[in-house]
């Protein structure tokens, strides 16, 4: 009697643990999809900028001599934008930034690893390989992107210079 009693408690055990897990399992899944993404400063509508006439070296001004590219600092923007072109919302943020001299807080969505050396001029410049190859289609964008393009993995670059005849040496990334 004792031993069956004993059985039973553990199956209950056993359900309600699993139960449990599959409480735990569905939540992750349902919450998972929705994490915080990185969220701009402005929202900018990178396709009406370039139906202007910009180019990504009008805001990314660091590419040719740098390896990282540059983020656009309010003097940038002030260039265009000293009085309200549009009734945007974001653009009126963007004025409010400018008239009080505080700074733009772009957060950065591209990273590669702290080992891993990735130099934009000698991607963009040097080997010719244009913006949307690693950030994708930006001019169709009307909003800032929240993660990256592509899942930046040692394996996306190895299969991309083994595609343009580029070194897979370890050393010409990894310092």
């Amino acid at each position: 009697m004792d031993f069956q009693k004993s059985i039973l408690e553990i199956r209950q055990r056993n359900i309600i643990m699993i139960g449990i897990g599959a409480l735990i399992a569905f939540f992750v899944a349902l919450v998972w999809p929705f994490t915080p993404s990185i969220e701009q400063p402005i929202q900018y509508n990178h396709q009406k900028h370039i139906q202007a006439g910009l180019e990504c070296s009008t805001c990314h001004t660091l590419y040719e001599n740098s390896a990282f590219a540059g983020l656009p600092q309010l003097d940038t923007c002030s260039t265009c934008h000293q009085e309200p072109l549009t009734e945007s919302r974001e653009e009126a943020k963007l004025l409010a930034l400018i008239q009080q001299a505080k700074p733009l807080e772009w957060k950065q969505i591209n990273r590669v690893p702290d080992h891993v050396y990735f130099s934009h001029r000698t991607h963009t410049v040097d080997r010719e390989i244009g913006c949307a190859t690693c950030h994708g289609p930006m001019e169709e964008r009307t909003s800032p992107p929240t993660k990256p393009f592509f899942k930046w993995t040692m394996d996306a670059c190895i299969n991309c210079h083994e595609q343009r005849s580029a070194t897979v040496d370890c050393n010409g990334c990894h310092r």
